[in-house]
């Protein structure tokens, strides 16, 4: 027996309500997260203590909660070709890359060693986040292949064990052979291939 999501009926219209909202909540907690990281990256060396890293994550890990709903909720079994076309209309999987991870990765980068276990987490959560997309919505297929790849670069780049950087280099590889198998003729995969 094959396991299905359960998608219970639910009318264009309160799907479309659905989607609103979430949307509403989505540019509040994006606005919150550009103006945050903006600021952290203009003053990289002001310190933050332990509540202030894990607010920062968690701000973060809601934005890529709201992704996750609103791209689940677009991609509805009752969706209209209209809702589908949000995501792609509205750049949403560029923008939860841009505004809810590497512009975290980045402040977390610029603050180490002080925000190494932090930097840690929060590309786990990212990285199951993006398994997770993977694996649901295959209509950005390339896309999470392509973010996945990056956060193994960016898990390797973080790794100080030569063992375990090597098998992060080795899981980021794989992802980006996985990209340019499906699109040879796109040279930034191979210039991230490169670059490992």
């Amino acid at each position: 027996m094959m396991l299905q999501p359960d998608s219970s009926h639910i009318s264009t219209e309160q799907l479309a309500a659905e989607v609103k909202g979430i949307y509403a909540g989505l540019v509040m907690v994006e606005a919150k997260c550009i103006n945050i990281d903006a600021a952290q990256a203009a003053d990289p060396r002001s310190p933050l203590g332990a509540e202030q890293w894990q607010a920062l994550i968690a701000l973060h890990r809601t934005l890529l909660y709201e992704h996750h709903d609103f791209l689940m909720a677009t991609q509805h079994p009752s969706a209209t070709p209209a809702l589908r076309g949000l995501a792609i209309r509205y750049s949403m999987p560029a923008r939860m890359w841009k505004h809810g991870i590497h512009a975290f990765l980045e402040v977390l980068r610029h603050r180490r060693p002080q925000s190494q276990d932090y930097m840690l987490a929060f590309i786990y959560l990212a990285y199951q986040m993006m398994a997770l997309l993977f694996e649901t919505v295959p209509s950005f297929t390339d896309t999470w292949i392509e973010c996945l790849g990056d956060l193994a670069r960016y898990r390797m780049a973080v790794e100080e064990e030569k063992e375990a950087h090597a098998t992060w280099g080795g899981v980021a590889a794989r992802w980006y052979t996985m990209a340019s198998d499906r699109h040879p003729a796109i040279g930034r995969l191979y210039h991230h291939l490169g670059i490992l």
